[in-house]
């Protein structure tokens, strides 16, 4: 043979496909068919858990005008270390969050949060888009919430507002 010693074996398209179909024979079905179940059932849980954050975090948080509610809430839903950022500044920890969410109840109090769409979640991480004004009124102020779990709570959150409208 004239070759140097780099392409004395080349695998073909062929000798590739067999190795693949090859590995794949050797799984078992069941096996491989558990591992995507139990993906799903991961995906499922990871999306309700984001889902609920969201909407609890809204509504029994940054939407609640009792403050023990508030608070209570904040230690259910948000990791000890979570972190809040909006356009004003960033606050961490569960004292910082509640002082921003009070901020919110003491400046808007007639305000209440909507839901705008569906809530998008991804594994560890979500968006809730929502609207914000008086009850029964179109909203004043729109954003959206972006939501980044930590061990099924709250580790961060960034808000988003909207442009005004002109």
């Amino acid at each position: 043979m004239n070759g140097t010693a780099d392409d004395r074996y080349r695998p073909t398209r062929r000798d590739v496909v067999t190795a693949v179909a090859a590995t794949a024979l050797s799984i078992s079905p069941i096996s491989v068919l558990g591992f995507i179940h139990e993906q799903r059932e991961g995906d499922i849980h990871m999306a309700q858990t984001i889902e609920t954050l969201l909407r609890e975090n809204i509504h029994g948080v940054f939407g609640e005008p009792d403050a023990e509610k508030r608070n209570k809430a904040i230690a259910r839903l948000w990791a000890d270390d979570g972190v809040f950022v909006d356009h004003n500044d960033r606050y961490e920890g569960h004292a910082r969050i509640a002082h921003a969410a009070d901020g919110l109840a003491k400046k808007f109090p007639n305000f209440i949060f909507t839901e705008r769409g569906e809530i998008v979640a991804i594994p560890g991480a979500g968006k809730l888009n929502w609207g914000f004004g008086p009850a029964g009124a179109e909203p004043v102020i729109t954003g959206s919430d972006v939501l980044v779990i930590t061990d099924d709570k709250i580790g961060a959150i960034y808000t988003f507002l909207d442009p005004p409208k002109k």
